[in-house]
C-alpha cells in the first residue's frame, strides 16, 4: 500500500485514466504482486478492478466484481473486496496456481500465507502480520468469489461445500426463532481463524473525548467529533450529509441515500435510512457552524465543507476527513478513529440500557446481531457492575455446616 501511480488499463476500450493502489509490496521481478486499480465509468462512478504488475486485468476477479456492483454493494464494499481478490491472485500467481483448480490444500496455504511474510520466516518466532478477524474478512471474499464461481459455470465443483464443516455443540451468537424445534447443525467454514469475541476496535472514555474536542483548532472539527460520538454515524453518512436533513424542532437528523455523491460519499445500505434524535446542544452547534461557514459563496448544500485550498468551500471528502483524524491522534496522542467514535457511541447507550431494537436503528443495521456482535464492547467493570446489580437473583440460602 501506499503506492499511488497514474496509468492506462484498457478491457476493450471500456476503462482509462486508472490509479493504481498496490495491495501487496513488491519482493522483486520472481514475485509478482496485484494491484488494485480505481475505474471512472462512463456515468462519473468510481469501481475498482484488480490487475496484475503489467498491468493487466485479472479477468475473473473483474467479472465478480462487476457482479457485485450489479447487486447494489457500496462502493467502499466493492474496493474492500478488491483488496481481498488482489491478495488472493498475488497468492495464485506466485504458487503458480490456477483458481479453477485449487484444492483446500491450497486455501490453508493461503491462510497461512496471510500471516507471516517471507522476511520473517527466518525469526526465531515468526510474528503473524495480519490478525485473525482480517484473516477471516478475506477468506470470506474469497468464499463469496467461489461460489459466484461454480454458480455461474466457471468451475465445476463446489468448493465451499468441502469447506463446510459442523461447527461442535450447539453454539450460535444468537437463537434462531423456534430454534428448539429443529437440530440443523451449525455449518462453518473449517478454514475460518479463533478470534476473540470481546476484543474489538478501541472505545473512549468520556474524559478522553472532553480531550480531543479540546484539541479541535476550529469549530467544523468540534462538530465532527462532537456529532460522530453523539449520533454513531459512519464516516461515509456523515459526509453525505445536506443542509435540509438537520431537522430543529424535534431536533434530529436525516440519513437519507442519494446514491454517489460528488465528494464519493454514499450510504451503506437500503437499512442505514434512518433519523437519528440528537442532542439541542448538537443541533446548535450545527446552527453555529453553518451561519459562519454556508455563506452566498457556498454553492453546495453539503454540510461540511473543506476549510482550505482552492477548492475551499466544496464539500468534505474521505481525505480531509482521515486528515482531520491524524491530526488529533497526533496531539492527543490517542490512537482512534470516526469508527472508534461509532462503536463508543453505540457501547454507551447498551450500558445505559437500550433495547436492542433501539440500538440496531440508531446503528442502521440490518439485524440486531451485528450491532451487538461487532458494535457494543462491554469492559471489565461493566460485567462487575452487572454482577453486583443482579447477583441477589441468583444467590442460594447455604445451611450452616456443622461444626
Amino acid at each position: 500500500m501506499g503506492l499511488s501511480q497514474e496509468s492506462n488499463v484498457c478491457s476493450n476500450g471500456a476503462m482509462s485514466g486508472v490509479a493504481l493502489q498496490r495491495t501487496v509490496s513488491d519482493r522483486g521481478p520472481e514475485q509478482p504482486s496485484m494491484t488494485v486499480a480505481e475505474v471512472v465509468t462512463a456515468n462519473g462512478r468510481t469501481r475498482y478492478v484488480v490487475v496484475d504488475n503489467h498491468g493487466e486485468l485479472v479477468e475473473p476477479a473483474a467479472r465478480y466484481l462487476k457482479y457485485l456492483d450489479l447487486c447494489g454493494k457500496a462502493r467502499n464494499t466493492l474496493r474492500t473486496y478488491a483488496r481481498s481478490l488482489a491478495f488472493y491472485f498475488t497468492f495464485l500467481r506466485q504458487k503458480g496456481l490456477e483458481y479453477e483448480r485449487v484444492q483446500i490444500a491450497d486455501l490453508a496455504a493461503f491462510v497461512h500465507w496471510l500471516k507471516r511474510t517471507d522476511r520473517l520466516r527466518g525469526a526465531v518466532f515468526p510474528t503473524q502480520i495480519r490478525s485473525n478477524r482480517t484473516i477471516n474478512l478475506h477468506l470470506g471474499v474469497v468464499s463469496g468469489f467461489y461460489e459466484y464461481a461454480w454458480r455461474t459455470d466457471q468451475i465445476d465443483r463446489d468448493l465451499n461445500e468441502k469447506l463446510r464443516g459442523q461447527a461442535r455443540g450447539s453454539y450460535r451468537p444468537y437463537k434462531a426463532f423456534l430454534h428448539q424445534l429443529g437440530t440443523t447443525p451449525i455449518q462453518r467454514n473449517v478454514l475460518k481463524q479463533p478470534t476473540d469475541r470481546r476484543r474489538g476496535p478501541q472505545t473512549l472514555t468520556t474524559t478522553q473525548i472532553e480531550r480531543v474536542l479540546e484539541t479541535c483548532k476550529t469549530p467544523r472539527d468540534r462538530l465532527i467529533v462532537h456529532m460522530l460520538f453523539e449520533t454513531g454515524l459512519r464516516p461515509g453518512e456523515l459526509l453525505a450529509l445536506w443542509l435540509e436533513d438537520v431537522r430543529i424542532s424535534p431536533p434530529q437528523l436525516q440519513v437519507v441515500d442519494r446514491g454517489e455523491l460528488v465528494n464519493d460519499a454514499e450510504i451503506k445500505r437500503p437499512a442505514s435510512e434512518r433519523t437519528i434524535d440528537v442532542s439541542r446542544d448538537l443541533i446548535n452547534r450545527v446552527l453555529d457552524y453553518v451561519s459562519a461557514t454556508h455563506t452566498e459563496a457556498v454553492e453546495t448544500n453539503h454540510l461540511l465543507l473543506k476549510q482550505h485550498g482552492k477548492r475551499m468551500g466544496a464539500p468534505m471528502d474521505y481525505g480531509d476527513l482521515h486528515a482531520l483524524f491524524t491530526r488529533l491522534k497526533r496531539r492527543t496522542g490517542i490512537g482512534f478513529s470516526p469508527y472508534t467514535l461509532r462503536h463508543t457511541s453505540l457501547t454507551n447507550l447498551a450500558r445505559a440500557g437500550w433495547a436492542p431494537e433501539h440500538l440496531q436503528d440508531r446503528a442502521g443495521h440490518a439485524q440486531f446481531q451485528t450491532t451487538y456482535t461487532f458494535y457494543v464492547h462491554p469492559t471489565d467493570e461493566d460485567l462487575r457492575n452487572a454482577w453486583e446489580q443482579t447477583q441477589e437473583a441468583v444467590r442460594v440460602a447455604v445451611a450452616a455446616e456443622a461444626i
